[in-house]
Formats: C-alpha cells, sequence, structure tokens
C-alpha cells in the first residue's frame, strides 16, 4: 500500500513537471523558428520582417496557424508537427507582443485571440 501510494505521489509530481506552460511553448517555438523560419525571415533573408503589423494582418491567432502550418516553411508547408506549428506561432506572438507572456495557445483558444497593434507592439 505504501509503495502504491508513492508511486501515486511521483507520478503526480512528474505530470506536474511535464504539464505545458507558456514559457516552455515560447522557448520550443523560438527553436522552430531558429531552426526552419529565420533563414528567410531575418536579414539578409528573402522572406518579409514578421512585423507586428504582418503578424496582425491574418486577423486571430487560429487564422496565423492556419497559413504558417499550410505554407511554411516557404514550398514544404506542413512538414512540422501540429505542436511545432502551435509553438511557434505562440513565440511569434509573444515576440511581437500581440499576446501576453503568461498566455498559452492552444487549439481551443486560438479563434478567440484576436490580433491587435497598439502602441505598446515593437516598432514595426
Amino acid at each position: 500500500m505504501r509503495i502504491t501510494l508513492r508511486f501515486v505521489g511521483v507520478l503526480l509530481v512528474v505530470s506536474a513537471c511535464a504539464r505545458p506552460n507558456p514559457e516552455m511553448q515560447q522557448a520550443l517555438g523560438e527553436t522552430v523558428y531558429a531552426a526552419y523560419c529565420q533563414s528567410c525571415h531575418e536579414a539578409p533573408g528573402t522572406g518579409p520582417r514578421l512585423t507586428p503589423a504582418i503578424l496582425a494582418s491574418r486577423l486571430t491567432a487560429d487564422r496565423l496557424y492556419t497559413y504558417n502550418q499550410q505554407q511554411m516553411p516557404y514550398d514544404a508547408g506542413g512538414i512540422l508537427s501540429n505542436e511545432d506549428y502551435l509553438n511557434v506561432t505562440a513565440w511569434l506572438l509573444y515576440r511581437a507582443s500581440l499576446i501576453e507572456s503568461n498566455k498559452m495557445l492552444t487549439m481551443r483558444n486560438m479563434d478567440e485571440i484576436t490580433l491587435i497593434v497598439t502602441e505598446t507592439s515593437p516598432a514595426q
């Protein structure tokens, strides 16, 4: 009985530690961006700089995610996992100050997140 309770306790601790959080999601998204996006979207790449205005032109996080999933990386849309697309979308939005740093982007809440450029968004 004690062994079973200890095992259950260990499982609860491990699952709590492994639970996704916004910081983890943004770190994973930054890694995906560095591997698959940066070469085109940062100097001297051929893609546009991903300013808040360009990101917000998709209107919602869901539409940005869908665009990324279908079109990116250029000429290779869909090669990443859904989770990678979700993480990189979250990181792009956080970096552009279009979502708060404590906001977890999920498949369920993406269509509720409207993208609006504000005075606190980084320079265009």
